[in-house]
């Protein structure tokens, strides 16, 4: 699954996955749910892949979630199983109204302490997030289904080609040992 707000890149996110799958031969479902998204609102998008027969992702059975902004984690904790990884990026949007406290990226982890937690700040790394995600997401648990160049194939530009790159160099170096324990 992959959530996030409008204009951040969630539903291409979930296309290039569904598409690179697709290539390769697997049974690919894509689903986008969203609301305001042209105002910043709730996105998401789920994918599933293999022997499936229905788009959407059951409640609790979601074994990845990749989160372009923080708080909608929270939102979409439902549909995570209990070995779910997550691909946090650390932005969170501001409140919109006056006099609400925006929510901290700590209190965001805190709450997902249950599961596995990859924290990516698509800030300090240069190139659009949703590419850098991908990125992160193929060096942790997609490299035994699909190669690096079948990603590169879909991606449409160079900075999202140089951005996927990024989050490979990245996680690599943040996350190589976590990931083997």
């Amino acid at each position: 699954m992959i959530a996030g707000i409008g204009g951040q890149g969630v539903v291409t996110t979930g296309r290039m996955i569904a598409e690179v799958f697709n290539l390769k031969g697997y049974k690919v479902f894509e689903a986008e749910t969203h609301g305001l998204a042209q105002r910043g609102g709730a996105v998401n998008v789920h994918v599933r892949i293999g022997d499936v027969n229905t788009p959407l992702i059951p409640m609790g059975k979601a074994d990845i979630l990749i989160s372009l902004e923080a708080t909608e984690a929270l939102r979409n904790i439902q549909f995570l199983s209990k070995e779910a990884k997550i691909f946090l990026n650390t932005f969170t949007k501001p409140a919109s109204l006056p006099n609400v406290k925006a929510v901290q990226v700590s209190e965001v982890v805190e709450r997902l302490r249950n599961w596995q937690v990859f924290q990516v700040d698509c800030e300090k790394i240069h190139g659009k997030c949703n590419s850098v995600m991908l990125g992160c997401l193929y060096q942790a648990s997609l490299k035994q289904y699909v190669e690096v160049k079948d990603f590169l194939s879909v991606m449409k530009d160079e900075t999202n080609r140089n951005s996927f790159l990024s989050g490979l160099k990245y996680f690599s170096q943040a996350y190589e040992q976590e990931v083997r324990v």
